[in-house]
């Protein structure tokens, strides 16, 4: 099994801001009740779902001939807020449902997908996204505090 390691590394910064310096990119998350410079954490791990997902799609399309002239996704996630906010719940702290629509103009040799063909490439565009599967299966999570 072929392992890749990604590394991120972030700093707390005034207010609710934090930052990382990924590759050559600066990413920025922060709280609307702060200096909203950016999304807040759950709005982005949101987005790196659909855009997992989106760049996933681009993969298969291109091994499976598709011609793939849009993808969009549309993602609603429903929240439990009692466990962050500290207060009890007898649901667990996070996301409770992930509603994942794709509008998709797809076509083969100029013959558009039908329905069921675009239901079968979005399975297996699904199947092969990585943080999809993370949240269909659990995945092991070290927590410690460093010197």
């Amino acid at each position: 099994m072929a392992n890749k390691t990604i590394e991120v590394n972030t700093q707390m910064s005034e207010g609710w801001k934090v930052t990382a310096n990924i590759r050559e990119h600066q990413l920025i998350i922060d709280q609307p009740s702060g200096g909203n410079e950016g999304a807040n954490p759950l709005e982005t791990f949101i987005f790196s779902l659909a855009g997992c997902i989106s760049t996933i799609a681009k993969m298969v399309a291109r091994e499976q001939k598709i011609d793939l002239q849009q993808f969009n996704v549309s993602m609603k996630a429903q929240l439990n807020t009692a466990g962050l906010l500290g207060k009890p719940s007898e649901d667990p702290v996070g996301f409770k449902l992930i509603d994942v629509v794709v509008v998709m103009d797809a076509q083969i040799n100029d013959i558009q997908l039908d329905n069921e063909q675009k239901s079968l490439f979005l399975d297996t565009v699904c199947h092969r996204c990585p943080v999809h599967e993370n949240l269909l299966k659990p995945t092991l999570v070290n927590h410690c505090v460093g010197e």
